[in-house]
């Protein structure tokens, strides 16, 4: 059955868990778009309207991620690193399982884009340098952190994952004007 009268945010969540249910029980790159919107209730243009590719979908859950993390980050007020990486660790905690889902099907390469995006990389061009290179470093980390905790099942508990963090991180300025 179609769902009528839907806005788009709407449409995108429910295409969004629908490629995520789907991939509980088949491989991602057997799911068709056919079958996500079936699932979804919405037709085969509104699935076009709002995405290119079934990777676009996995972005967009992901992005909506890094969203969710970046508002508990700021409504918490602390400035600090320690915060920072805690919240991040635990908002992704929260998704655990379908984090686990993209993981297993080979699809985690997607938040590196995610994650460039969100910290504004490309914006950094008419920045310094050293900007750039502080950039790619906190991405980078980010990124194969997240990575290794995915390959680990996610096992350890986020204050676990900040503690070893913190453990190495430079003891240096840290800022979040790209937050």
């Amino acid at each position: 059955m179609r769902i009528k009268g839907l806005n788009d945010e709407l449409i995108k969540q429910y295409i969004t868990e629908s490629l995520l249910i789907l991939m509980e029980s088949r491989k991602y790159e057997k799911i068709t778009i056919t079958e996500i919107t079936n699932k979804a209730g919405v037709n085969r243009s509104s699935y076009y309207r709002h995405f290119e590719t079934k990777e676009d979908i996995i972005r967009f859950y992901l992005m909506s991620i890094m969203h969710e993390y970046m508002d508990k980050y700021r409504q918490n007020g602390s400035p600090d690193f320690a915060s920072y990486i805690l919240q991040m660790f635990r908002t992704f905690a929260e998704h655990r399982k379908d984090l686990m889902l993209i993981h297993h099907n080979s699809l985690t390469y997607l938040f590196l884009d995610v994650l460039n995006t969100c910290f504004h990389f490309d914006d950094i061009t008419l920045s310094t340098r050293d900007k750039q290179y502080e950039a790619a470093y906190h991405i980078g980390g980010i990124y194969n952190d997240m990575l290794l905790w995915m390959n680990h099942e996610m096992t350890e508990t986020p204050e676990q994952m900040t503690a070893s963090v913190l453990s190495f991180h430079p003891k240096g300025t840290f800022t979040l004007a790209a937050l």
